[in-house]
């Protein structure tokens, strides 16, 4: 049941960090060539089918990445006591989870918040709606550049506590 766990685990941040960088690194500057409306456009239709996907994934990684800790011995009251923190093992599995959690925050932020402002003001296609479409883009994708940066910090962390940190 574990190796399943870990296996649904990795599938699962390889869905949710792979979607974000493929957008960041192929689609983002694919399209720069296009007008603001329908660039606008179509980044609203990949959004709201990745959102989907990508909280999906989010979901399955909250489920697993608890029943993992469960396996590795982790314990309600080993996090309550603050005893998981006093092992190398805990201080990286609290590090991960407060990248995780920085990660979530900004995705929540970026795909229910800046994405669909960012939509309604293309729609209005006025010039100040587009000038504030530009910026809420910008916006967008400086939080995702620092949600990427996390998600590589992630991936080290898990393989550090998988494999220890070199001696």
């Amino acid at each position: 049941m574990y190796q399943l766990s870990v296996f649904v685990h990795i599938l699962s941040a390889m869905v949710w960090v792979g979607g974000m960088l493929f957008l960041a690194l192929v689609i983002v500057p694919a399209t720069r060539h296009l007008p603001t409306a329908e660039r606008g456009a179509l980044f609203d239709l990949v959004g709201r089918r990745f959102r989907l996907v990508g909280w999906s994934a989010i979901a399955l990684l909250v489920v697993t990445g608890v029943l993992n800790a469960t396996f590795r011995g982790v314990t309600w009251e080993s996090v309550a006591s603050g005893q998981l923190l006093g092992s190398e093992f805990g201080r990286l599995l609290a590090a991960k989870l407060g990248l995780v959690a920085a990660m979530l925050g900004l995705s929540a932020v970026h795909d229910f918040v800046v994405g669909p402002a960012s939509t309604r003001a293309l729609q209005r296609a006025t010039p100040e709606a587009i000038r504030e479409a530009e910026a809420l883009r910008r916006q967008a994708s400086w939080i995702a550049r620092v949600e990427s940066l996390l998600a590589l910090l992630v991936v080290a962390l898990a393989v550090t506590l998988v494999r220890g940190l070199p001696r």
